[in-house]
């Protein structure tokens, strides 16, 4: 056996005791790091599922959970319905779209005649306007 093996601390059940000196030093050096998880457990020695506990702990010690779910409800807004009406003029029949708009949840409108544009412009501003 190594030096080091020997003078490890260990449980009951066997398991190797990590001072907690050691454990903020291995957590504020993964902070710093930039790799992933698996990787940087296995760069310091410790069991992956050990040290994912032990960086779930620290991140619940400094609130950074709640700090996230507050962010996530404040960027969600509520859902609103805009009426758009065309009138006859603006309606052509269908044609190969020349303008694709992707919106947020994979909504999408097609644009088949530049006629079409000013309307999806104020709609979408519309949509942009908070409740």
């Amino acid at each position: 056996m190594s030096a080091e093996r020997k003078l490890m601390k260990r449980d009951a059940q066997g398991r190797v005791v990590v001072p907690v000196a050691r454990r903020e030093a291995l957590l504020d050096e993964f902070e710093r790091s930039g790799l992933c998880g698996a990787e940087f457990a296995r760069h310091a020695g410790v069991k992956y599922p050990t040290f994912a506990g032990w960086v779930q702990r620290r991140r619940h010690e400094r609130g950074e959970y709640e700090a996230k779910r507050e962010r996530a409800a404040m960027t969600l807004a509520p859902m609103r319905l805009v009426e758009a009406v065309f009138n006859e003029a603006a309606v052509s029949p269908p044609a190969e779209p020349v303008l694709e708009v992707l919106l947020p949840g994979d909504a999408r409108v097609m644009l088949s005649n530049s006629a079409q544009v000013a309307p999806l412009a104020r709609l979408l501003q519309a949509l942009a306007e908070p409740c």
